[in-house]
């Protein structure tokens, strides 16, 4: 019995790039509605700290949520 050249076997299968990229796409469409839903519903107190996280100073927080600083440093506290 022949056996088929090793370019037709390598040719059926799908390239490692090709199924990485497939299978980011998909967990990102799967995750992208929990993302959205967990910042839409993100309290002000938890919202100032991941700024404050990123290096924000209370002023920029402040403007930034339109909040007073007053507000934003009790969030802190």
């Amino acid at each position: 019995m022949p056996t088929r050249p090793a370019e037709s076997r390598t040719q059926s299968r799908q390239h490692p790039t090709r199924v990485n990229t497939m299978t980011t796409i998909i967990l990102t469409l799967l995750l992208l509605p929990l993302a959205l839903l967990l910042w839409a519903t993100e309290s002000t107190e938890q919202r100032a700290k991941r700024l404050r996280s990123y290096g924000w100073s209370q002023r920029r927080i402040a403007e930034h949520m339109r909040i007073t600083r007053y507000r934003v440093r009790i969030a802190l506290a």
